[in-house]
């Protein structure tokens, strides 16, 4: 056979094609058995091992394996759950644990070659796997887990090396139930691709770039990097991005112990990763990071009423942080920019007064406490060790943060406030933040500043701060201050209105070495417009149109205060005081807190703080001011009031300047003025500047001298013009006082009385009183002085009285001091009596209205036209001796007769020293006819009056005086019918005036006016009205002498008891009277008898006896009763046989012996018996009474006086009184 009809065995005779085919054959072979093989062979070991290595039942859907492209394909992989039981396994035995839908993995041949995998493509889709958390800490792949952690672990060998392409994993999922907490997370659309990686030598530097991406809980994740994970520098680049991370589902997953609670957040982040291993590994974050929706809320806590829920904290819509170069190995935070936008914060304050911020940090002490306690000694003496050694290393490893910018925009802050009695609710809205260069540790000063709106005021400050200084300043506009009036609510019962406005800087340094901490606030300017005290009525208790604060610096640590210039414009408030004692603003201040001694004790051992003011200001104020403690109501108005206080301390050291002005009003007058500019030192006190005022009211404070005036101070204009100082110290008050005074428009009145109805009479006043160059000097160790230049009255009015108790009504303007007040006072003028000088003084207008009601009836006189100078006087003696100024006083008596004093007088001295002469000239009697028809019952029908007085006072207090009355053809009308008092005038005058009609008379008067008993005018006026008295009560007493002594005896004639016989020295004192009648033929006598039954009975019956006696004797004498009627004698050896006569003859039982016949008995028991059986009644006496007037008349007839003019009265059984005598009285009358 030739080779060209054999071609096969020729091609398949060679050597080298038959291997060839051989090998084909076999790789067919090969391939064929794996195609057929591998599968159910891969998918039973899958099944088999992988169960037996999980412990779970695992199944395989379809192996696909194409051996000569070694591509792997599995599909429908699949995990079973274990065995789960309890209300965690409901629902979940149907779903498996893991499952895996397509498997997918391309081997390359070059693996035999580099004897290491490499892997063209590996493809993982639509894997899921499902994780549930069965409780207390444990999962449902707990067995799985438990499994793997048995195994020993491995020596570490040397790492596979491979090669893998293409890595894909495609639409993943994880599945996780949280049994306990009632959630499912899912974790889905999870991508991952890795282009290439490998750790072969030759690949160690090729540049991996994987990417992921996936879908938690509905929030996306994008992540890619550029690495070489196995390159000796593992350079890395990634990216990490997602949105929309809401943190809702796994909040559960915090401690519920946590003091602040995340409610809700939704976190997303544009992050690049670069990591580099060199000697030093470093990792540098750049990118953006952001948190929104963020609430944050403090942890429930117990309360007094049980569980109390959770309160908001804070909240945000956004927060964003531009990362700038973060490296977290070289600790080192470099942030270019924070953003939060419309952040909230909550800062609430409880009823104990404790800030939820501080609680958070003593919520966490509290949680940690157990464990400090666990903390052995030893521990702690090392930990303290290692603290208190320095460490070079920790400061070089220390931390560093900066941040470029912060910004804040529309943040608020909440402050609720349970303190006060009403709650707080203050918001801080619109709130803008800047800060720039933050670094920390502190390279450079932080930069900020920003705004915000509180009420209606908008807020803005900038400022720069480290840590170890701080400047700020703060400016506040037109704040409301009832933001504030919560707080003042509790103290303070009126609202507070108004509105401030404030610009302030704040400096704090830090403590250095040697010095401490320094905090600094300097106050630009403080506005407070329309301030104002607001009551229930809606009324304004006070207010002020404005307050303005500049330049004012607090230092904390020198406790010290500097007030720039503090001005309040227009102030205005009403003082008043209730009737009880309770002043207005006892009503606005409620009840303070108890006072803590410790905090007081601490306050009184802490150094005073330091108040400096240089400049204080009082504008337009106006103060209205009522008490009605007292009575009447003090009212007063001040306007206009200005203050100015300079260079103002606390310590009282340097003086200081104050300057006042002001308007004072009371009722209807015009205004007074006040001005007082000068200087004050407050250590010790002393003051001493210019005063003036003019016509300040003074009667507005009287009633504050109730306790002491005696009257009604109607008005008073109280002016000054001069120089005033003052000192208060140690050594007593020093005073001086330079200037012009003056006293206008003075009125006085008494005090009226309710019972006795009484009203108020006009005292006292004058138009004005001048005290021309007043001097006051006061100083300790020194007698006062006071020096008044000149002194002029004018147009002045004293109602002068003189009491029934005989002192005069100006004598009593003041109530009498407390005794020992009274001591007291007497005491200190003995010892420094003041020194009194007085220039001229000038009396111009006067009017003096005097009664005398000391006297009976009273005395008038109105003294008008008064006019009179006085020289100058003092109360030091010149030369030992006392010097007397010369006076010189006129004017009008009743408007009718002249007055002229003239002399020398020194007020001063005491006793007063005088040397005075007065004369009144031609008064008309007639204009006084209505007071004597009043008070004498009889009309003046003409009639003058002439008085010269002279009186001396020497220096040792005798007066002499001289006072000469002459009363010219006094005629006195009809008797008035309805007068108040009838006087007998009429006959006054018939006993007193000459033949001419003149009545003459003199009366000296001498005493020492050292005795308190002696009064000059009381003794005038009595001996006066003694002689018009002694007309009606003594009028023989006028007959017996002149104005003088004795002759009183005269109008009485004395019998003795029982009788009706004139005694010799009764006749001898009708033969004077009878004497002085026939002198004074005007005049007629009435004659009265009296006797008294109770104190003559008695005496009455012995005169009958004696009578009886003396008829028995004569009727012996003579043999008839009535032969004699004159009295005959009986001797004492008749009376016993006279006297039985007489028993014998009355008729009235009388002892008998036994034989029936009249029994003799004693002379006393006849007496005895007689008396007792005679008569004496009423009748009796009024006989007796009458026996006696008859007995004087007819003695006084047999005198030569007329029966015309004798007269005899009623006579008067009288009732017993004391010490009365039997008598008959004298009565004399004009005709």
């Amino acid at each position: 056979m030739s080779p060209s009809l054999h071609p096969e065995k020729s091609v398949f005779g060679k050597p080298w094609l038959r291997r060839l085919v051989w090998a084909i054959a076999a790789l067919l072979a090969l391939w064929l058995l794996g195609w057929l093989g591998v599968p159910p062979l891969l998918k039973s070991q899958l099944q088999a091992r992988l169960g037996e290595q999980l412990g779970r039942a695992v199944t395989v859907g379809t192996v696909d394996f194409k051996p000569w492209s070694l591509e792997l394909t599995v599909t429908d992989l699949t995990v079973a759950r274990a065995a789960v039981a309890g209300p965690a396994a409901a629902g979940l035995e149907s779903s498996p644990q893991f499952a895996l839908k397509r498997f997918y993995m391309d081997v390359e041949l070059q693996s035999l070659l580099r004897l290491a995998p490499v892997v063209d493509g590996l493809v993982l889709e639509s894997a899921l796997l499902n994780l549930t958390h069965t409780g207390d800490g444990h999962y449902d792949v707990d067995d799985v887990l438990t499994r793997f952690t048995a195994k020993p672990e491995q020596k570490d060998s040397t790492p596979l090396h491979f090669a893998l392409y293409n890595l894909v994993l495609m639409d993943a999922a994880v599945t996780f139930t949280d049994a306990p907490h009632k959630r499912v997370h899912r974790l889905s659309q999870v991508n991952l691709s890795v282009p290439f990686l490998s750790n072969l030598d030759s690949k160690r530097d090729v540049l991996v770039s994987p990417k992921l991406s996936f879908n938690l809980n509905g929030s996306a994740f994008d992540t890619s990097a550029n690495a070489t994970p196995f390159a000796q520098t593992r350079k890395t680049d990634a990216q990490l991005r997602f949105k929309g991370l809401d943190l809702a589902p796994y909040l559960s997953y915090l401690p519920a112990d946590l003091p602040v609670q995340l409610q809700s957040a939704v976190l997303e982040a544009d992050l690049q990763l670069a990591f580099k291993q060199e000697e030093k590994a470093s990792v540098a974050l750049t990118g953006q990071v952001a948190a929104s929706g963020v609430r944050l809320s403090t942890a429930p806590k117990g309360g007094d009423s049980g569980q109390v829920s959770a309160a908001e904290l804070l909240r945000f819509d956004r927060l964003t942080i531009d990362l700038g170069d973060v490296q977290p190995l070289q600790q080192k935070v470099d942030l270019a920019r924070i953003e939060l936008t419309a952040p909230r914060l909550t800062v609430q304050r409880d009823r104990a007064g404790m800030l939820n911020l501080l609680a958070l940090n003593h919520r966490v002490d509290a949680k940690d406490a157990p464990k400090n306690k666990a903390v052995s000694a030893d521990d702690t003496r090392s930990e303290v060790k290692k603290d208190a050694e320095p460490s070079d290393a920790a400061a070089s490893n220390a931390w560093r943060l900066s941040v470029q910018d912060v910004v804040v925009f529309r943040g608020e802050v909440d402050w609720l406030d349970q303190v006060p009695a009403r709650a707080v609710h203050m918001r801080l809205s619109d709130l803008a933040l800047q800060a720039h260069a933050l670094t920390w540790p502190f390279a450079q000063p932080l930069t900020l500043q920003g705004s915000a709106q509180l009420a209606a005021a908008r807020v803005n400050f900038q400022g720069q701060a480290t840590d170890q200084a701080a400047d700020v300043t703060i400016s506040l506009s037109r704040l409301p201050l009832r933001v504030v009036a919560p707080y003042l609510a509790d103290v303070l019962t009126p609202r507070l209105e108004g509105t401030l406005a404030a610009e302030l800087g704040v400096q704090w340094a830090g403590a250095q070495t040697g010095k401490p901490s320094q905090t600094l606030l300097n106050l630009v300017r403080l506005d407070l417009d329309k301030l104002a005290l607001v009551g229930n009525q809606k009324t304004a208790l006070a207010s002020a149109a404005r307050v303005k604060l500049q330049d004012a610096t607090l230092d904390l640590g020198r406790q010290s205060i500097v007030l720039g210039k503090l001005q309040v414009t227009q102030p205005e408030v009403n003082i008043s005081r209730a009737a009880d004692g309770h002043w207005m603003f006892h009503d606005w201040l409620k009840v303070p807190p108890a006072r803590n001694p410790s905090r007081d004790q601490a306050r009184q051992t802490t150094p005073p703080w330091m108040l400096t003011l240089k400049e204080f200001q009082v504008a337009d104020g106006a103060l209205g001011f009522a008490d009605a403690a007292v009575s009447p109501t003090v009212a007063l108005e001040v306007s206009k009031l200005a203050l100015q206080v300079k260079d103002f301390a606390s310590d009282g050291k340097k003086p200081f300047s104050v300057s006042l002005a002001g308007r004072a009003r009371h009722g209807h007058t015009e205004p007074g003025r006040l001005t007082w500019r000068g200087s004050t030192v407050l250590t010790p006190l002393a003051l001493k500047g210019d005063l003036s005022a003019t016509r300040l009211p003074l009667q507005a404070l009287a009633p504050y001298l109730s306790d002491v005036l005696n009257v009604s101070l109607r008005r008073a204009d109280t002016s000054f013009k001069g120089r005033v100082s003052l000192t208060l110290d140690a050594a007593g008050t020093t005073l001086g006082v330079a200037g012009d005074a003056a006293l206008d428009n003075l009125q006085v009145q008494t005090l009226a009385q309710a019972e006795p109805l009484q009203p108020a009479e006009e005292l006292l006043n004058w138009k004005s009183l001048n005290l021309n160059g007043l001097n006051v000097a006061l100083a300790p160790g020194a007698a006062p002085r006071v020096d008044v230049a000149s002194t002029v009255l004018s147009d002045f009015y004293a109602r002068v009285i003189l009491s029934e108790a005989g002192r005069l009504n100006l004598q009593d303007l003041t109530k009498p001091a407390a005794p020992t007040e009274t001591a007291a006072t007497g005491v200190a003028a003995a010892s420094a009596p003041a020194l009194i000088h007085f220039g001229p003084v000038s009396l111009v207008g006067g009017h003096v209205n005097f009664t005398d009601r000391f006297i009976k009836p009273n005395y008038s006189a109105d003294l008008t036209e008064l006019v009179g100078k006085l020289s100058a006087f003092s109360s030091e003696p010149v030369n030992g001796a006392v010097e007397l100024a010369d006076l010189a006083l006129r004017g009008r008596a009743q408007g009718t007769a002249t007055l002229e004093v003239l002399g020398k007088v020194n007020p001063l001295v005491q006793p007063v020293a005088l040397d005075i002469t007065g004369k009144v000239r031609d008064l008309e009697l007639a204009p006084l006819s209505t007071y004597s028809a009043r008070y004498a019952g009889y009309g003046i029908e003409r009639g003058k009056l002439s008085v010269d007085v002279a009186y001396k006072v020497l220096p040792d207090g005798q007066l002499t005086a001289n006072n000469k009355l002459v009363l010219n053809q006094l005629k006195f009308g009809d008797k008035v019918p309805d007068a108040t008092s009838s006087l007998p005038v009429k006959l006054a005058v018939a006993l007193l005036a000459d033949r001419h009609g003149v009545i003459d008379i003199d009366l000296p008067v001498s005493g020492s006016l050292n005795d308190p008993q002696f009064r000059l005018m009381p003794i005038v006026f009595r001996i006066i009205g003694n002689l018009i008295a002694k007309a009606i009560t003594a009028p023989f007493s006028l007959l017996a002498s002149a104005f003088g002594g004795g002759g009183e005896e005269l109008s009485v004639v004395s019998f003795d008891a029982g009788s009706a016989v004139l005694s010799d020295a009764a006749k001898a004192g009708l033969a004077k009277v009878a004497k002085a009648l026939q002198d004074r033929p005007a005049l007629k006598m009435t004659v009265i008898g009296t006797a008294s039954l109770e104190v003559e009975r008695d005496a009455y019956k012995r005169v009958q006896l004696q009578a009886l006696v003396q008829a028995e004797k004569r009727r012996a004498a003579s043999g008839t009763a009535a032969a004699d009627k004159n009295p005959l004698p009986v001797t004492p050896h008749e009376y016993p046989v006279l006297l039985r006569a007489v028993y014998k003859r009355a008729d009235f039982p009388k002892p008998r012996n036994l034989i029936g016949m009249t029994k003799d008995i004693p002379v006393p028991d006849m007496e005895a018996l007689l008396l007792a059986n005679m008569d004496a009644s009423e009748s009796a006496m009024q006989a007796l009474a009458v026996q006696r007037g008859v007995a004087v008349r007819d003695h006084l007839a047999s005198l030569q006086l007329p029966m015309a003019r004798l007269f005899l009265g009623a006579a008067k059984a009288l009732a017993p009184e004391a010490k009365w005598q039997p008598r008959a009285e004298l009565n004399l009358a004009t005709q």
